[in-house]
């Protein structure tokens, strides 16, 4: 090998050199693509939302923590208020961007959780302890404007993923759906025993039919 490269007129040699560098340098720093600038440009917006910040060297929190926390516990429009307000600025911020980014945009860990956890949320809240009965009575205390997050949620999620994964994260959902209520006891030393599952309970159209996602988005 080393005879051949001798053998070599200099500028042959020079240009192999040359494209072996660059190759090097394209394996180690690959180029910028559109949707890498995407990602960076969301999440630089979306900093202190569902992102850290860093404060004199020391990591804050997103606001998307504590705001989910009081939601759960508020269970109330006015409790989940600041929750939901990020959860549409999230669904905005990745809808913004084209269509074959928003695959890359979903896989950030922080996007994914923000887009799967507050839509099984918002699900669990206006399906309540028990199944409730088909028709309005299935969005809970949810008006138009926190149905209509919940669909930009879904339409965020079905151009990332599929139809078919939809239909697939809706069924783990349904799997966290309470069947039954337990009612209170005024013993102090009873134990409540788990509600059975609504999956025992119900078919999986009567679950559909009863809960969030059944919802007709193109009206919002």
């Amino acid at each position: 090998m080393e005879n051949f490269l001798n053998s070599l007129p200099k500028p042959v040699l020079a240009i192999l050199v040359l494209v072996a560098a660059i190759f090097v340098f394209m394996v180690m720093s690959p180029p910028h693509s559109v949707c890498d600038t995407q990602a960076e440009t969301f999440k630089e917006l979306q900093k202190g939302n569902i992102f850290p910040t860093l404060y004199k060297k020391n990591k804050i929190p997103p606001t998307i923590v504590r705001a989910k926390e009081a939601c759960q516990l508020g269970n109330s429009a006015g409790s989940c208020y600041e929750y939901f307000t990020i959860l549409r600025q999230v669904a905005e911020g990745v809808g913004k961007a084209s269509a074959e980014c928003t695959p890359q945009l979903y896989e950030m860990a922080e996007v994914r959780s923000a887009l799967n956890d507050g839509m099984e949320l918002m699900a669990r809240l206006a399906w309540g302890t028990k199944p409730p009965e088909p028709g309005l009575e299935r969005f809970g205390w949810m008006q138009d404007a926190e149905i209509a997050i919940f669909c930009r949620l879904k339409n965020i999620y079905t151009r990332a993923n599929g139809e078919e994964a939809w239909t697939n994260f809706r069924r783990r959902v349904y799997e966290k759906f309470p069947g039954e209520e337990i009612p209170p006891s005024a013993d102090p030393n009873y134990v409540a025993a788990e509600p059975r599952k609504v999956t025992l309970v119900l078919s999986e159209q009567d679950i559909w039919n009863r809960s969030l996602f059944s919802v007709r988005c193109e009206v919002y």
